[in-house]
């Protein structure tokens, strides 16, 4: 994908990948700057279930309006191409700065509280980011900390639908989408999950902070 145009974005580098896409730097060359594009993976774009999905979670996100959750700009498509434009944010995951025997009290609290800050305003709103972990919190290089990849949200919705058929599709596709050792319980089960199961993968990710290891262990992932 690196130099090629999908509408009016031109594609420079390779920044990552989440649960439902890879993310791409690019260049809005109508409006003479960076981006965040998102691409859909292809089989999750062919998914009615997953794509509805999709839609209307961005949607939701597009009206997050939070310093510390990273702003989706729009949702496009192009030569056959599903994608979201976002906020490009120069910086490093926090996955990158996390020091081997864990962070002194005063650093963990800098990144903490805002990130805590951040997740509550998800929530408030009705959106369970459902894959916290260190790898989607960035850390911007002026010191800004941004919740990132809400690719595998979680909508609150009235008639009990949208994400939650999604995630049907998934398990019975025999795919767990997340990061194992920091999802809660209910989501390795396949079961319904909600704001807690976010307070469990993020008192995960503080532990990790502080100690430098993961609070769980065993014989495989799931364990």
């Amino acid at each position: 994908m690196i130099g090629k145009t999908l509408a009016h974005y031109r594609i420079l580098e390779t920044l990552g990948k989440g649960g439902t896409g890879k993310v791409y730097l690019a260049e809005d060359t109508k409006l003479n700057r960076q981006v965040a594009l998102k691409i859909l993976k292809r089989d999750l774009s062919s998914d009615s279930d997953m794509l509805l999905a999709f839609e209307r979670e961005t949607q939701a996100l597009a009206t997050l309006n939070h310093p510390g959750v990273v702003t989706v700009y729009s949702v496009e498509e192009d030569q056959g191409v599903r994608f979201l434009t976002m906020e490009y944010i120069a910086g490093k995951p926090l996955r990158k700065l996390l020091p081997k025997y864990g962070m002194r009290l005063d650093r963990f609290l800098e990144i903490a509280i805002p990130l805590t800050d951040a997740l509550s305003a998800a929530h408030e709103r009705g959106i369970t980011h459902r894959d916290i972990k260190p790898r989607n919190v960035m850390v911007a290089d002026d010191g800004r900390i941004k919740v990132v990849d809400f690719g595998l949200a979680k909508l609150r919705t009235g008639d009990g639908t949208g994400s939650e058929k999604a995630t049907a599709t998934l398990f019975r596709k025999g795919e767990i989408r997340g990061t194992i050792p920091y999802l809660s319980p209910e989501q390795v089960l396949g079961q319904s999950c909600g704001p807690p199961s976010d307070v469990f993968s993020l008192g995960t990710t503080f532990y990790m902070m502080l100690t430098g290891m993961r609070p769980f262990t065993g014989r495989n992932a799931m364990a």
